[in-house]
């Protein structure tokens, strides 16, 4: 039996132990390389591995090597015990022993395969039933103003920016030269109590794949009348009359005003959004807040820096009862239900403070939910996802937005949010702001063609690292 445990550890160091040199030479030689393989690809490949995860052949090759490699351990432990001179015990003692050991050595085999064979697949089901299976329709051309030229230092008040539209396109050519990935992240708030859903959280990412900069705009769930493609010609003012967080329940109630592959919600939504920042939208990702709360919880909760008093009398949990929440500047360790309200709650602050409380947990996520996290509430974390993410992101896409990932940098990141009163015009007779279009279009056109730092310093903006230390 020890024979045995030394080849379920290392395949062919039992057969050398039991006298069976060539053979166990020629297991070891063969442990060795994949070892050495896997080895290689943890320490220099780590970019290959996370493409690999992301494409679901590569995923079924792994599955099959997972299943070959098995065999051979399991050959190897086999082959060794029924060669092995001390299989047969003589003594009581030495059978319970043995017994024990026989355990050892099939959960030396089969526990690990078994784990990392229901994560592969696990794996792969959530990228089959999530992502889009095919790409996503070519984004047509976008009419924008003409092109404005964004001085070193400038405010938006002292700007020449125009509203009046000429027919300019942008072509989509995402990985090359400095294209951008325009990804529209949405929070949609369906409680109890609420009629549809309501898209509290509303952010667009624009990345840039050759430098590695990232825009975050994020839009108030709250801003009125926003701007609507003349084409549709649902409302006479070409805009939509109610706030922004309703847009997505009115698509979803009236899908043939939104003509699209989309969605009916997120086609509405995104129209909007186009027109607003005069940008093309080429993805978007919904988020149930209500998941959110099992997702923070399935990576163990997160670590977030509260910068000043959050003080909420009545803050309404998600099944319809309400506390109070009193927290003090200082480090928290929250789980998903105090997370979501430390994103949700705006007694006492407002729509704006929470915007930038949402980027915050943005950033601290990413930088907590390390790969042993990951791994250890894998099965957690991809049945969340799988109930509470919607996207039209395709499969095929996801190889290229993982090339992205070394160049990401909390430094490069330039968070805008589109607050009262920079970038508001007048209120409406409900007393919402509507949104300030040459503002809101110098910004995005700031952050799109400079270079984050110089983004940063022209808008008057905090980095985005020191915005939630």
């Amino acid at each position: 039996m020890i024979s045995s445990l030394a080849s379920a550890v290392i395949p062919g160091l039992g057969q050398l132990r039991n006298g069976q040199r060539t053979k166990g030479v020629v297991l070891i030689a063969l442990s060795a390389i994949v070892a050495g393989a896997a080895v290689f690809m943890a320490w220099r490949r780590q970019l290959t591995l996370l493409t690999w995860g992301v494409q679901p052949t590569a995923l079924g090759w792994l599955i099959i090597g997972n299943g070959l490699l098995f065999a051979v351990r399991t050959y190897a432990a086999t082959d060794a015990f029924v060669h092995s001179a001390d299989r047969v015990p003589r003594r009581p003692g030495p059978v319970a022993a043995s017994t024990m050991l026989g355990v050892v050595v099939a959960s030396l085999l089969v526990v690990p395969h078994a784990v990392a064979g229901q994560g592969l697949i696990l794996d792969k089901d959530l990228l089959t039933s999530v992502f889009a299976s095919n790409p996503a329709p070519t984004v047509p051309p976008t009419t924008l103003p003409p092109p404005i030229t964004v001085p070193s230092s400038a405010d938006p008040a002292g700007s020449t920016t125009s509203t009046s539209t000429t027919t300019t396109t942008i072509p989509v050519r995402l990985w090359e030269g400095t294209e951008r990935l325009n990804v529209l992240l949405i929070g949609g708030d369906a409680g109890i109590g609420r009629r549809g859903l309501r898209t509290d959280t509303i952010i667009l990412a624009s990345l840039d794949a050759e430098t590695g900069d990232v825009g975050l705009f994020s839009v108030p769930r709250n801003i009125a009348r926003v701007p609507l493609p003349d084409s549709l010609g649902i409302w006479s003012c070409d805009c939509f009359p109610a706030i922004i967080n309703e847009l997505w329940d009115y698509g979803v109630t009236h899908p043939e005003q939104f003509p699209s592959s989309r969605p009916p919600g997120a086609a509405a939504l995104i129209s909007g959004m186009e027109e607003m920042l005069n940008i093309p939208i080429h993805h978007f990702a919904l988020v149930n807040l209500d998941g959110f709360v099992d997702l923070i919880d399935a990576i163990g909760g997160v670590e977030i820096t509260v910068t000043e008093r959050i003080y909420d009398s009545a803050y309404p949990n998600e099944d319809g009862t309400t506390e109070v929440i009193d927290w003090d500047p200082g480090t928290y360790e929250m789980d998903g239900h105090r997370a979501l309200q430390y994103v949700r709650t705006r007694q006492g602050s407002d729509d704006y403070n929470r915007m930038g409380r949402q980027r915050c947990l943005l950033q601290a996520v990413s930088d907590q939910a390390d790969p042993v996290t990951i791994a250890r509430s894998f099965s957690d974390i991809t049945n969340t996802i799988k109930k509470n993410l919607l996207t039209d992101i395709p499969l095929e896409r996801l190889p290229d937005l993982i090339q992205i990932i070394p160049k990401l940098d909390p430094d490069r990141i330039v968070a805008v949010g589109f607050v009262p009163p920079e970038y508001t015009g007048p209120r409406t007779a409900d007393f919402f702001n509507t949104p300030d279009l040459d503002a809101i279009r110098y910004a995005v056109t700031t952050v799109m063609e400079l270079p984050a730092a110089d983004a940063i310093a022209a808008l008057g903006l905090e980095s985005f690292s020191s915005e939630c230390s």
